[in-house]
């Protein structure tokens, strides 16, 4: 059996000593309350008294004759215990100013106030007393519950309830927009118009500098395999040439002179390409890429029907992809993992 940690160091650090000590007080009164209110809620059973009754006649006489009628009267005991707790308490959230005003405190602990008319249902709310107590312990973490086997179950079911509710409303909600979108206005207009434009200079501005930085990631570790590439599509579109090819054979200088051509050009080609990529980044390169973004952009945002009904088509795609993830069972997947 699981214990649970307690730290009462944690009390003095706390400066709520008297606090927590009527809190102990509260918690084994509420438990004891609870515990004969469950006892004589039994007791109106005849099975539980025939059961009883085998077990302890002369208890189960007592209890009959002089305790069961009175359980009223019993209870109001308990019940006036708790009425001065719950005034106690009020007494001193207004002298510490806890709350707004005054008279906030019984609003806020209506459980406890509830719980102290002794009809009916009104003293199972006494079990919030109980919630709220180990509460303020856990909170001072005088007490750890998280590691105790009821906290650990409690829990579990929780989260599972949470999950399955919180999946439902989440599937419910993307059928209501996947809803919309079938039947509503163009969705890549809206996006483009209501999305996309507003942020068009942050769009610019990110892909310009993506592009500086894929020139000097990219192209300066590489610019040697360039230039090899360059030689050797020159090499081969001169030697295809009929031009150069006849110019080679003249002799003695046919051969040296085509070689000279050819660097040449390939020299010329190389040093152009490398000048512009070199450029980019620069002020006036810079301002030049940003307005051949902005007409690039500006000609995607044009409004077309087909981009329309294909961006319709894949939003829902996305959405459906969307559910089945929601509708996955997280809970079952980790009890599997354990």
């Amino acid at each position: 059996m699981d214990t649970i940690p307690y730290n009462l160091t944690n009390i003095k650090k706390s400066r709520q000593g008297v606090i927590f000590a009527l809190d102990f007080l509260m918690l084994g009164l509420v438990v004891i309350n609870l515990t004969w209110l469950i006892f004589d809620t039994f007791f109106t059973s005849q099975l539980f008294q025939s059961g009883l009754q085998w077990l302890s006649p002369r208890f189960t006489e007592f209890y009959k004759s002089n305790i069961h009628p009175n359980f009223v009267a019993y209870d109001l005991i308990f019940v006036s215990i708790f009425l001065t707790e719950l005034s106690v308490r009020w007494m001193i959230a207004i002298h510490q100013k806890t709350y707004h005003r005054w008279f906030f405190y019984p609003f806020v602990h209506w459980y406890d106030v509830l719980g102290c008319i002794p009809v009916g249902s009104f003293r199972w709310l006494r079990l919030l007393r109980v919630i709220s107590i180990l509460y303020r312990l856990q909170k001072y973490e005088i007490i750890d519950l998280s590691k105790s086997y009821p906290f650990r179950f409690i829990k579990k079911y929780t989260d599972i309830i949470v999950e399955e509710i919180s999946d439902r409303v989440v599937v419910n909600v993307l059928d209501g927009v996947q809803d919309e979108i079938k039947t509503g206005s163009p969705v890549v207009g809206r996006i483009v118009s209501e999305v996309l434009l507003p942020h068009k200079q942050v769009v610019i501005e990110w892909l310009a500098g993506r592009v500086n930085t894929i020139t000097d990631s990219v192209y300066e570790p590489r610019k040697a395999d360039l230039h090899r590439y360059i030689d050797t599509i020159i090499s081969d579109a001169l030697e295809a040439d009929p031009k150069v090819a006849a110019l080679s054979k003249l002799p003695v200088v046919g051969v040296p002179l085509t070689d000279v051509i050819e660097n040449t050009v390939s020299d010329i080609v190389f040093n152009v390409v490398d000048t512009l990529v070199g450029d980019i980044g620069h002020k006036d390169t810079d301002n030049l890429i940003k307005e051949m973004f902005d007409m690039v952009l500006d000609r995607l945002m044009e409004p077309s029907d087909a981009l329309n009904e294909t961006g319709r088509l894949i939003l829902l795609d996305v959405i459906d992809v969307v559910k089945e993830e929601v509708k996955v069972q997280q809970w079952k997947i980790k009890e599997n993992t354990l």
